[in-house]
């Protein structure tokens, strides 16, 4: 897989993310926050919380890859383990990103039934 694509993503939601967060107290500290209403304030919490996902998503490969780099680094690039992830990146990839979207299929609607996007 190459990494520099989902360096990319990574940089650019968490610039989003940061830029958002310095932007959204600018506006509150003017009192503009207000008039976006109920139905505003849950679309920003999901903006935010598309952006945390896509942050989170796309640093799974970054950091199997750096995992796999590091330990070929420091000598461990022979051991069967460090192998057979090294051939096997994008279903090690693949299986990370099926544990986060079964956390977010059952997390989802257990923070909807709690309030979190009202």
């Amino acid at each position: 897989m190459n990494t520099r694509i989902f360096i990319i993503i990574f940089a650019a939601s968490f610039g989003l993310l940061i830029a958002g967060a310095i932007i959204g107290n600018l506006l509150e500290s003017n009192g503009t926050l207000e008039k976006l209403g109920p139905d505003g304030i849950t679309a920003v919490k999901l903006l935010y919380f598309a952006l945390f996902c896509i942050l989170c998503f796309s640093l799974v490969p970054l950091l199997i890859k750096y995992f796999i780099s590091g330990q070929i680094y420091i000598g461990n690039g022979e051991l069967f383990l460090i192998k057979w992830i090294q051939k096997h990146e994008k279903e090690v990839i693949c299986g990370f990103w099926t544990m986060l979207v079964i956390g977010l299929c059952i997390g989802v609607p257990a923070a909807i039934t709690d309030g979190f996007f009202k």
